[in-house]
């Protein structure tokens, strides 16, 4: 993995954080209110091409859905470990992601959406798609940015690029797969955002760390 090499102790707490922190709060009240109001018709239709893709790429797209598991914290928690030997980005990896897993569930019970199965017709039904539960956030989503605003920090910039392109392709497995509406996997990676920035205010991220990538997103 392609990092960036700074001192562990070189760590200051960012201003920058906060405002990133409220934007994807901002976000995620946006699409918490389009979301409690049904589906619109673009929403559905975004859906409908991804759902209707080629089952070809359910093999594809398993493993990497599996990064926002509830799995995927310790899973990254432990790389972390093992490539930086850096308590901030191993520990933070586990506390943001199994938080991010827990305020999704609470945010699903506020907004009360369904899953696509309960929303629209003509779902395409493939492995691991849900038949219960709530829709309205992706706790995928969720945790899966999450980790990545969390170690975005310690990679390089091509790095945290393909961080937050894995984490997107976690929300487009889901909406694949017919788990989640894209409005969903939106919701879900702000709260997954939010929750990361809140982290790095917390305990700091490397002093020359370069910006990371705006990972608002679905």
């Amino acid at each position: 993995m392609d990092t960036a090499t700074v001192p562990d102790e070189l760590h200051v707490r960012r201003l920058e954080e906060l405002p990133r922190a409220i934007i994807a709060a901002g976000v995620l009240v946006g699409s918490g209110w389009v979301a409690s109001r049904g589906v619109p018709a673009t929403e559905e239709q975004i859906f409908e091409a991804i759902n209707r893709l080629p089952g070809l790429l359910e093999p594809v797209l398993w493993l990497p859905m599996q990064l926002g598991s509830l799995f995927g914290p310790f899973v990254v928690g432990g790389l972390a470990w093992w490539r930086w030997r850096r308590w901030r980005p191993a520990v933070g990896s586990v506390v943001a992601g199994v938080v991010a897993w827990q305020l999704a569930k609470v945010v699903k019970n506020f907004v009360d959406r369904g899953r696509p199965l309960d929303e629209i017709e003509d779902v395409i039904r493939r492995m691991g798609t849900p038949t219960d539960g709530l829709g309205f956030v992706s706790g995928h989503s969720a945790v899966a940015f999450a980790l990545a605003t969390v170690v975005s920090p310690y990679l390089s910039r091509r790095a945290r690029v393909g961080a937050f392109a894995l984490a997107a392709l976690v929300g487009f497995a889901r909406v694949h797969v017919g788990a989640h509406l894209p409005v969903d996997v939106v919701g879900g990676a702000s709260l997954g955002c939010l929750v990361g920035y809140l982290w790095r205010l917390a305990v700091g991220v490397p002093e020359h760390a370069a910006e990371p990538v705006p990972a608002v997103g679905p």
